[in-house]
């Protein structure tokens, strides 16, 4: 039996996860010269995620800039827990596109207190399943899975890490709210980057995370 999967969903708990703010210092994304956001943030002492906790990283921070192209791309960040830190490792943008200021997401993000609830059976079809109803629920419900089974929009995703080479654990895929689901994450406020999925991987030995988008 696989590691439990949990849809993120507003709501307090004793964990304090939570969606947005500025907790943790983030880096400066090279092409469009803001922010990068701060989209998630998980308190690794929740049992819960015992698959992704280690002694040094108490709390895991999503990271990714969501107003230009730098997110189509693979990135690859180090995550510093003594400074609350997230510094920039890799990143390659080619195409250089920078949203409409009208359009961007705001830095930072409001912030919601999340909680987990156990994925239902239709957040997990079996090999032989179509995953359609899970991506309708996706986005529609929830916008972050995280453990369990990965929902590939595209192909399955191998990575190994940047500094030691050895193979990363998935984390965690983050969505757009579907238009007509605004205030899954806040209230009055549409959580948008575009019809992409963000797949996130961790190395616990080196507190490195990368990222990788793959859209429909």
């Amino acid at each position: 039996m696989g590691v439990p999967g949990y849809r993120v969903v507003k709501g307090s708990g004793i964990f304090n996860h939570s969606f947005g703010g500025d907790s943790w210092t983030t880096p400066i994304c090279p092409n469009c010269k803001t922010n990068s956001h701060l989209i998630f943030c998980f308190n690794l002492t929740d049992s819960r995620l015992n698959q992704i906790y280690n002694r040094s990283l108490k709390d895991l921070p999503l990271v990714s800039c969501l107003n230009c192209s730098s997110y189509w791309e693979r990135q690859v960040f180090k995550i510093d827990p003594v400074n609350r830190k997230v510094n920039i490792v890799k990143q390659i943008d080619n195409e250089r596109w920078v949203s409409e200021e009208e359009d961007r997401l705001p830095y930072p993000l409001p912030v919601s207190a999340m909680t987990l609830q156990q994925f239902q059976k239709v957040d997990t079809p079996s090999t032989d399943e179509p995953s359609d109803l899970a991506f309708e629920a996706f986005g529609s419900e929830y916008v972050c899975r995280i453990l369990g089974k990965p929902l590939y929009a595209v192909d399955n995703i191998n990575k190994n890490c940047e500094c030691c080479n050895n193979p990363m654990e998935y984390v965690a895929t983050i969505c757009s709210e579907d238009f007509n689901s605004e205030g899954l994450v806040h209230e009055n406020f549409s959580f948008n980057f575009g019809e992409s999925f963000l797949y996130f991987y961790l190395c616990k030995v080196c507190n490195i995370l990368e990222t990788e988008m793959q859209s429909t």
